[in-house]
């Protein structure tokens, strides 16, 4: 129930806005409820007044002929003004639907709307932890597969719901005013259908959770694929990466055709009660019927005739909801997944946070720890202190902390304890914006997205103008070759058209970042992917950045940091050495070793 309770709560922070037009789609379903109960009312009223006028015209014939008197027909005006009741019913039932299925259709459209609106701008207040523990794909199916079987379902299956249960109510009561014992006869079977209905839909709902978990699955391992096929041909893996797929799209067949397989028994299920109730209806209903002595034999006709047609009618709703379940609980289901992400906290943001607009005097990491996962300690009593202007570079084996220190200095992340402070004031007391405006950072991975090649400079700076970006483009060394394309600046890069080196993409963050004018610069081993012609770029564009600025850069090459004013070796997430270049290797210890081993070979 708590799912399902979730899903309401979900759904009513969309629907709320839309009271007006939930008021109208209510007043419409119980007119077309009314109508739709009444109709049998009206057929067997039909029936009765052309059964009274049948003897009526067959007493008046025999009088006629008995006694040569002049024959008059009997009125045939009862009998049209029931036609006329039943005719006029049918018409404004669909008027009432049509009212009802537009205006749902239009709530449903906006809502999801809002939902997706609302989704990507909860993607983009989460933290980094977030996307660290969840993949890709799985997240895109959310997007994309949730949100579709929440709009789909919402407009096949809530209306189908919503006016089906009026419907029932509605037979219930109609029925009951017509004939008590017929009533009862025509609900017997009940509690039946509804034990079998239980049981499918319990069934239903629960592959159909696996069958959402098994589609975001797969999605993640579809995106990890796309993302890594390079890889996957050089290592010539692609007969096993098929099989691994078809590993993942063996369990969403088997539970989609679980799902789709105890959710199509129903409507077959519910079909076959409500003609086995027709039937007894129908023979039963007929003897009680005939035998009230109340009723003429034309009333008691009609009134078989109405209770055939509720017979009919009266399984209708239970099959209509009970074969929209299952699209109704994929529609839950996905509510659920995306209350998750909702449920998700956002970044930490203190109010009336400092503002961030330089530094003065230097930066202090202070005794701090921190881990991922609790019970696995990542960093241990680290401390550095930079003064303003200096270069600092960490150096250590992978796995060392170094890139965590990044994290933590942008607060990707919070420390577990200690404190890493810019001119005296915690980072945790900042303004989020300011902190990050003034932080720039170059990953080892360069990211570029659709777009200009200006659009990607200007990133960090949308109203920078094309004289900055130039002068970025050419302090990195990237302009000359920007220059050199058909459309130079207005070049289009996107995934079909990538037209940069991987060292040309480095460079590119590298301008991006220049351009942004940051207080504090990160370099995460910014060279390690490129040769040594482009290394020797990069590094003069690194040095170009670094120029005057605190800066931290994580070194992978020892060679690019000789001139660094500190370095800070770490491993196993503490710091063991510290000093310039010359100070570390005179102490020949762990700094001299990886440099004996790296430098003097290369």
């Amino acid at each position: 129930m708590g799912e399902y309770r979730k899903a309401i709560k979900f759904f009513w922070q969309y629907f709320k806005k839309y009271k007006l037009s939930f008021i109208v789609i209510i007043l419409a379903i119980i007119a077309s409820t009314y109508l739709q109960v009444k109709a049998p009312v009206f057929l067997g009223q039909a029936l009765t007044s052309l059964g009274e006028w049948l003897g009526e015209y067959m007493k008046a014939k025999g009088v006629a002929d008995a006694t040569g008197a002049a024959f008059v027909s009997p009125s045939k005006q009862p009998f049209y003004d029931v036609m006329v009741k039943l005719f006029l019913a049918y018409v404004f039932t669909t008027v009432a639907n049509l009212i009802y299925s537009l205006l749902f259709n239009r709530v449903v459209s906006y809502s999801t709307n809002e939902m997706r609106k609302g989704l990507f701008g909860k993607l983009e207040r989460l933290t980094i932890s977030f996307f660290d523990r969840h993949k890709d794909g799985d997240i895109l199916s959310r997007f994309t597969s949730d949100l579709d079987n929440i709009q789909n379902s919402l407009n096949q299956s809530v209306s189908q719901v919503a006016t089906n249960f009026a419907l029932f109510i509605g037979l219930l009561i109609m029925m009951f005013r017509q004939n008590v014992s017929l009533a009862w006869l025509t609900i017997a079977s009940t509690p039946v259908a509804i034990i079998l209905a239980i049981f499918v839909i319990r069934q239903a709902k629960k592959y159909t959770d696996i069958q959402q978990n098994e589609v975001g699955k797969l999605n993640a391992y579809m995106d990890e694929t796309i993302s890594g096929q390079k890889a996957i041909i050089v290592e010539g893996l692609q007969d096993d990466v098929v099989k691994g797929f078809e590993v993942h799209n063996e369990n969403v067949k088997g539970a989609t055709f679980k799902a789709r397989v105890f959710g199509g028994m129903l409507f077959p299920m519910m079909n076959g009660i409500s003609l086995i109730n027709t039937a007894v209806v129908i023979f039963v209903g007929s003897t009680i019927a005939l035998n009230d002595s109340s009723l003429s034999r034309a009333a008691a006709l009609g009134l078989v005739v109405t209770f055939v047609q509720y017979s009919q009618q009266y399984y209708q709703p239970i099959m209509q909801i009970s074969s929209s379940f299952t699209e109704l609980q994929m529609a839950i289901t996905g509510a659920r997944r995306l209350q998750e992400m909702f449920d998700e906290p956002d970044e930490i943001r203190p109010d009336n946070g400092v503002k961030f607009e330089e530094i003065k005097s230097g930066v202090a990491i202070k005794d701090i720890d921190f881990s991922y996962t609790p019970g696995k300690q990542i960093l241990k009593d680290v401390s550095i202190d930079v003064n303003k202007g200096q270069m600092v570079a960490l150096v250590g084996p992978t796995g060392s902390g170094k890139t965590t220190i990044m994290n933590l200095m942008n607060r990707f992340y919070d420390v577990d304890s200690g404190s890493i402070k810019f001119d005296g004031t915690d980072i945790r007391e900042m303004d989020l914006d300011s902190l990050r405006s003034n932080v720039g950072i170059v990953l080892q991975d360069s990211v570029l997205f659709s777009g200009t090649i200006r659009d990607n400079i200007k990133f960090g700076k949308p109203d920078a103008t094309d004289e900055e970006v130039i002068t970025a483009a050419k302090t990195t060394h990237i302009h000359d070759f920007i220059d050199s394309l058909p459309d130079k600046y207005d070049t289009i890069v996107d995934d079909e058209q990538n037209i940069f080196s991987t060292g040309q993409k480095q460079l590119i963050s590298i301008a991006r970042t220049i351009l942004t004018n940051p207080e504090l610069l990160i370099l995460d081993e910014a060279t390690s992917n490129v040769d040594t012609v482009t290394e020797s770029k990069i590094q003069q564009a690194m040095e170009a950045a670094i120029a005057g600025r605190t800066s931290f850069v994580i070194a992978h090459r020892l060679k690019t940091i000789l001139n660094a004013d500190k370095i800070v070796v770490l491993r196993d997430g503490q710091v063991i050495e510290e000093g310039s270049h010359k100070e570390l290797l005179s102490q020949k210890g762990f700094y001299a070793e990886l440099y004996h081993n790296q430098f003097v070979f290369e």
